[in-house]
């Protein structure tokens, strides 16, 4: 071997042992998407390259795809009767997840009902409505109307489709591919509450740790969970409401599909845990509008969630119920 090979094999030696000494940092990123906060956690040897720019190219793919809030996006074309709009990937896999869901919660979680939303102001540049004829909006809801054949969305004139109640996960599924793609393997996404860790954090060889609200006051973490593989989303009207000032009554943003109410029910807040977060943020927005009877079965059926729901008892007692899987990752809890 000559001399110069031997150099060679030498540095090439030299450069991979500094490779391998070479620490593993935590990185994060936070910026601002789909109308709330998005921040991201991970684990690598060097930061992604350009994270900024892919992360704005799969929110502004969903904004064109499935805004409500802009009038040139697909879903508010359709919404205005434009029956030639052929939809994207991202709103096919949104409107499947949709009728799955739909239909196992006996049509709890509905994407039609953008019009009650939007009579009783709490939709895109509206104004509150207090005395809205509920009746003959419900005319306009209903899922089983709604169709998707090739790319074209058939859909009852009039009727309003909002996916937003669904959005957030995707976003946050969509996210995590792009850790995958970029080589990441532990990483903690948050889109607004909706959330996805993968594997633990490496640095501090722990799970990750993240808090879920107390509605009665949100700025506190009623619990804090463990999460690992898993993908979180949380529900709860303490936030999003409006105040009749004639009668008192809080007008809340989860509406029951089926009487069309805005009223505010005895569940308070709800998790959902699932093996994606797109899943996860249908059913905890279902959950608010459900019977809690009937959210236990629906949790007892579906192997893949696990839930919470805090709820007023018949004494008027707040109560939490949890899911054995969802009790065994607490670590901390509010009495």
């Amino acid at each position: 071997m000559t001399v110069l090979k031997k150099l060679v094999k030498l540095s090439f030696v030299f450069i991979l042992l500094l490779g391998c000494d070479k620490p593993i940092k935590t990185f994060s990123y936070s910026s601002y998407a789909l109308g709330t906060n998005f921040n991201v956690l991970y684990n690598s040897y060097d930061p992604i390259a350009n994270f900024d720019k892919l992360s704005d190219s799969i929110f502004d793919a969903l904004n064109k795809s499935m805004s409500t809030y802009i009038r040139e996006s697909d879903i508010s074309k359709i919404n205005s009767g434009d029956s030639l709009v052929k939809v994207d990937k991202n709103f096919i896999e949104v409107f499947k997840k949709s009728k799955s869901i739909w239909k196992s919660t006996n049509g709890y979680f509905d994407p039609t009902i953008g019009l009650l939303t939007n009579a009783y102001g709490l939709g895109p540049n509206t104004v509150p409505n207090f005395s809205i004829n509920v009746d003959s909006i419900l005319a306009f809801t209903g899922f089983e109307k709604v169709n998707l054949n090739k790319g074209l969305v058939d859909i009852k004139n009039g009727m309003f489709l909002d996916f937003n109640a669904i959005a957030k996960g995707y976003a946050v599924d969509l996210i995590s591919e792009l850790m995958i793609k970029n080589g990441i393997k532990s990483y903690l996404i948050d889109i607004g509450g909706e959330m996805f860790a993968s594997g633990i954090n490496t640095v501090s060889n722990s799970k990750w740790r993240v808090g879920i609200s107390d509605p009665l006051k949100p700025e506190n973490s009623k619990q804090k969970i463990y999460l690992q593989n898993k993908a979180l989303a949380s529900s709860g009207n303490y936030r999003k409401f409006l105040i009749d000032p004639i009668s008192g009554n809080k007008i809340v943003h989860t509406i029951n599909p089926l009487n069309g109410s805005a009223k505010q029910t005895n569940v308070l807040a709800t998790s959902v845990l699932s093996n994606d977060c797109m899943t996860a943020d249908a059913y905890a927005t279902a959950f608010m509008a459900m019977p809690i009877e009937e959210s236990k079965k629906i949790m007892k059926k579906e192997l893949e969630l696990e839930g919470m729901i805090v709820y007023v008892d018949a004494f008027n007692e707040i109560k939490t119920f949890y899911t054995s899987g969802f009790t065994e990752l607490i670590f901390y809890k509010q009495e």
